[in-house]
């Protein structure tokens, strides 16, 4: 940390700081290294503070998946507590969990979520769940916002079985 101008001869509390926002040489979330200098394999636990602005359903699935906690805020309703918490553990140890529509929503849908994963690609999905085609931002070139995915998607998938 560093301070512009004199260093306070006082604690101080969150509402005496800016964080000042900067540049990273990170060029991923992946390439962050965790692991203690004593060679034991140990990480050192990443802990997400309970800001509403911060710590939500995504960031908490993202922090655990990589052995982290979120504390979540204490203003929000028990029952979206239990929703996000029982959300949080059902998800995948490894992968991502894909963004994923159905046929019916409109290339405008897609494109408002597609840049909330890292592999810019929303799933379309049928009604139980299965994959019927996959959607980025190349297959919407030519189409205006209100085209179904169904006219759009690719369909030709490769499925690989959970565990292979």
């Amino acid at each position: 940390m560093q301070f512009l101008g004199s260093t306070p001869p006082y604690d101080l509390t969150y509402s005496d700081v800016f964080m000042v926002p900067s540049l990273s040489d990170v060029a991923s979330r992946f390439a962050v290294d965790l692991t203690t200098p004593d060679a034991l394999g140990t990480t050192i636990p990443v802990v997400v503070a309970n800001m509403p602005a911060v710590a939500g359903r995504r960031m908490a699935e993202t922090v655990a998946r990589r052995g982290g906690i979120t504390v979540l805020p204490q203003d929000i309703p028990l029952d979206v507590l239990e929703t996000v918490i029982d959300y949080v553990k059902t998800r995948h140890l490894v992968y991502d969990t894909p963004i994923t529509l159905s046929p019916v929503h409109t290339v405008g849908d897609a494109l408002g979520l597609i840049h909330k994963r890292a592999h810019g690609a929303v799933v379309i999905v049928d009604d139980d769940g299965h994959p019927e085609g996959i959607f980025t931002e190349h297959d919407a070139a030519g189409y205006d916002r209100f085209t179904q995915l169904k006219n759009v998607m690719s369909r030709e998938l490769v499925v690989l079985e959970d565990g292979t």
